[in-house]
């Protein structure tokens, strides 16, 4: 397994060629190389380039003069452009008749409709983003290299195609690095087809390795993700999508980021998460009515499993045992989920001002469940044969830029059982760990103090109804930039990011913080708090701290407020929110 991480790891630096009609194989990169990063920058922060800002198009008739380069399309064209034309984190559009008598490359998007426009040069395409910041003072870019994207899922394709339509092998890892399944890894084609113009069709079939070894009785080691889609616009999609699946689910996996669940148990044997074996399809409609906007509606047929710890291997610790993985609710499931995202965030990955809401909806129902035995009548009443529930979940984050150097952000987040017979065990709830909070024990609130099956409690199973949390931080921005390269002149003028360097180091964040919350269970028994009301605010958990993050790795030291823990020391692989 070692082997194959290190194997995957070694061709993130490869690139996409795409020319009009191409047919060779290369290999896509998980990451925008850093020889493109940098030509990229030259070309936007070269005295002759004309740069732009945000949503733009090229009328018909109209013509741009010189190199032009846009940051943040997307980018329609329909008129002529006599020089190179660069996309920076964008989709390009071409319309007919339109004209670039140099080079195209985009990065971070898609070119469309290329085929409708006379191309001078090469057309480059790259789907991975410009890491980048503004100088201080002007509109020059900066590279910025991120720490987390050598951190996500490695992978490689060998993909042919042309501009309009691709197609590829892939193999990359397949998701959370987990007890259940140990590295699951992810195989087969993929195809990106262009059926007309604004109208494309994707489908991927892959199979999952997981390479723990046989899940049960019931299943392999094989699993599949078979998906197939049809969307229509590049602007404001609109489409359908079908898909066959299976997968190991998580409970909750609203928590850590997924990249931080799968080192912490391949690197200590901590798994944060619990797990389900979930067989079944769906089909999605989705719409994109505005940019900042999105909606979706799903119909989900699910058959839901239990499964077994296994022992996969892990750098340290490898002689401990793992949590055991509690049992949950078996049965098909019929589920209805409704979704709406808006995002008016500045930028998705250093987001410094905007909002970001996600919200859903779910209502599911089963005639076949068989409830946990272990579950026991003072968390949960006796579920029906005829059985059917509600849950909602919302996540509700700010950022704001207060001075130059410093932001507040604020995140709420909240959810659970709305409605109906009780939840199952796999949709339940806890409160408290590395995220969202630092300063409390792993499910401090779990609702489970009344389990007595060693299964549960040896698990310590997340039992709760419903889950509340605020989240607050100040973060202030350390100007640090420092650069090695021993084959630079050392009596050369340093210009911040003015070449390559061996080595480099972007400024820091200091983060000042404090979280506040509770998970309960809904009802009105001893332990119990009504259906319309909130935990009284004496109850609620609360910490705070102080931590540094550096491109989104961050190290911090939380401290719980409401009760005597002791200072809680965590290791962050992305931002905290």
């Amino acid at each position: 397994m070692i082997t194959l991480l290190l194997a995957l790891a070694t061709v993130q630096d490869t690139t996409i060629v795409i020319h009009a009609e191409s047919s060779s194989a290369t290999l896509e990169a998980r990451a925008l190389p850093r020889v493109v990063s940098e030509e990229i920058i030259r070309f936007y922060n070269a005295p002759g380039t004309t740069r732009l800002v945000g949503r733009t198009r090229l009328p018909r008739g109209n013509e741009w003069r010189g190199n032009v380069a846009v940051r943040n399309g997307p980018v329609l064209v329909a008129g002529r452009v006599q020089g190179s034309l660069v996309v920076i984190n964008g989709d390009l559009v071409f319309d007919t008749g339109a004209e670039v008598t140099g080079d195209v490359i985009v990065v971070g998007g898609v070119v469309d409709d290329s085929a409708k426009a006379r191309i001078g040069g090469e057309v480059r395409q790259y789907r991975e983003p410009l890491l980048y910041r503004l100088r201080k003072d002007g509109d020059e870019l900066v590279y910025a290299p991120n720490l987390r994207v050598r951190l996500w899922n490695p992978g490689a394709q060998v993909s042919w195609g042309t501009a309009d339509s691709r197609s590829a092998l892939t193999i990359a890892t397949g998701g959370t690095f987990n007890r259940v399944e140990g590295l699951p890894v992810v195989f087969g084609p993929l195809f990106d087809w262009k059926l007309q113009r604004n109208f494309r069709m994707r489908v991927d079939a892959l199979g999952v390795f997981r390479s723990a070894g046989d899940l049960s009785d019931r299943r392999s080691d094989l699993g599949y993700m078979f998906r197939s889609e049809l969307r229509a616009g590049d602007v404001r999609p609109v489409g359908l999508a079908l898909r066959a699946f299976d997968v190991v689910s998580p409970v909750e996996d609203w928590g850590l980021h997924s990249a931080e669940i799968g080192w912490s148990a391949f690197l200590f044997g901590r798994d944060y998460r619990d797990y389900y074996l979930n067989k079944g399809w769906a089909a999605r409609a989705f719409a994109q009515p505005e940019r900042q906007i999105s909606l979706a509606v799903e119909l989900r047929r699910e058959w839901q499993t239990s499964v077994a710890t296994q022992d996969p291997w892990t750098v340290f610790r490898n002689s401990d045992k793992w949590r055991p993985n509690p049992p949950i609710d078996e049965g098909h499931f019929t589920t209805i989920a409704t979704s709406a995202v808006l995002d008016a965030r500045n930028d998705p990955e250093e987001p410094t001002s905007g909002w970001l809401i996600r919200a859903s909806l779910e209502n599911s129902r089963s005639t076949d469940v068989v409830p946990n035995p272990g579950v026991p009548t003072a968390v949960r009443d006796p579920i029906p044969n005829r059985y059917r529930f509600d849950r909602v979940f919302v996540d509700v984050r700010n950022y704001s830029r207060i001075s130059p150097g410093g932001r507040v952000n604020v995140r709420f987040t909240g959810g659970g059982w709305i409605g109906g017979d009780p939840l199952p065990v796999q949709r339940r709830l806890s409160l408290g760990g590395p995220d969202p909070m630092p300063g409390h024990p792993f499910r401090t609130a779990a609702c489970n103090n009344a389990f007595t099956d060693p299964t549960f409690t040896e698990a310590n199973v997340a039992a709760c109804d419903r889950v509340i949390a605020l989240q607050t931080e100040y973060r202030g921005h350390v100007k640090l930039n420092w650069s090695y390269n021993p084959s630079k002149d050392d009596k050369a003028e340093r210009v911040e990011g003015g070449g390559p360097s061996f080595f480099w180091l972007e400024g820091l964040d200091v983060v000042v913080f404090a979280d506040a919350g509770q998970a309960w269970l809904v009802g009105n028994g001893p332990g119990h708090v009504p259906a319309g009301k909130l935990p009284a605010f004496s109850s609620w958990l609360v910490d705070a701290g102080l931590g540094v993050d550096w491109g989104g790795f961050g190290v911090y030291i939380a401290k719980a407020v409401t009760t005597g823990e002791r200072l809680h020391f965590t290791v962050r692989l992305d931002h905290r929110f």
